[in-house]
C-alpha cells in the first residue's frame, strides 16, 4: 500500500541534549535514559521497557499519543520537517510504501524477511513484528503498520538496503493517509 503523512501535520519535537522541559520530564520518568557514553536510550512503545532505541545528542524525539517518545535521526528529521516556532514543526508529506498483516508481500518485505532483518510471529499477535533497529530489539503488535522510509536499489534494480520502522495502529490512523 502507498501512504502519506497527513498534509500539513504539525508536530512537537525536541532535540536531545538541548535540556528542554520535555527531555527532562521524560528522563525523570525513565522513558529517556542518558547513557555513560553521552548517547540516549529512548524507550518507545516498541521497546521492551529495558533497552531503549539508541540515539545521539542532536537527534530529535517526538512523543506519541500514549506519552511514549520515539526518535528521529537529525538528518531524517530535518529533511522531513520545517521548523515553525519553539517546539512546533510541520511534517513534509511524501508518499511511502507500507505493509500491514494480510496484504500481499512486497519485494521490500520479502528482502527484509529473507535476510532476517524482520521476523513475523504469527503465534504472538502482541509481538507480531520483531526487528533489530536503533541498537535494540523492537516489537509491535499485529495491527501495527510496517512503513518503508527508503528502499535502496543497485543499477540492476536489486534491493541493497531498506530503511523501515513499525507504526502502532493508533498512531498510523492519526498521522497517515492511504493513497
Amino acid at each position: 500500500m502507498r501512504v502519506i503523512k497527513k498534509e500539513g501535520a504539525v508536530v512537537r519535537a525536541w532535540r536531545l541534549g538541548d535540556g528542554s522541559d520535555m527531555e527532562r520530564e521524560l528522563i525523570r520518568q525513565g522513558r529517556i535514559r542518558v547513557l555513560a557514553d553521552g548517547r540516549y536510550a529512548v524507550l518507545s512503545r516498541e521497546t521492551d521497557g529495558e533497552n531503549g532505541q539508541i540515539v545521539g545528542a542532536g537527534d530529535y524525539f517526538k512523543v506519541d499519543g500514549g506519552g511514549f517518545p520515539y526518535p528521529n535521526t537529525a538528518a531524517f528529521f530535518e529533511e522531513n520537517h520545517v521548523h515553525l516556532e519553539g517546539d512546533l514543526y510541520r511534517q513534509l508529506p511524501r508518499p511511502l510504501e507500507a505493509w500491514e498483516s494480510g496484504e500481499p508481500a512486497s519485494d521490500a518485505l520479502r528482502w527484509l524477511l529473507d535476510r532476517g532483518r524482520l521476523r513475523l510471529h504469527e503465534e504472538d499477535p502482541a509481538r507480531y513484528y520483531e526487528a533489530e533497529l536503533w541498537g535494540t530489539t523492537l516489537t509491535a503488535a499485529k495491527d501495527a503498520v510496517l512503513v518503508f522510509y527508503d528502499t535502496v536499489r543497485d543499477g540492476d534494480g536489486h534491493i541493497t538496503d531498506v530503511t523501515f520502522n513499525f507504526v502502532a495502529a493508533e498512531e498510523f490512523r492519526q498521522n497517515y493517509d492511504r493513497l
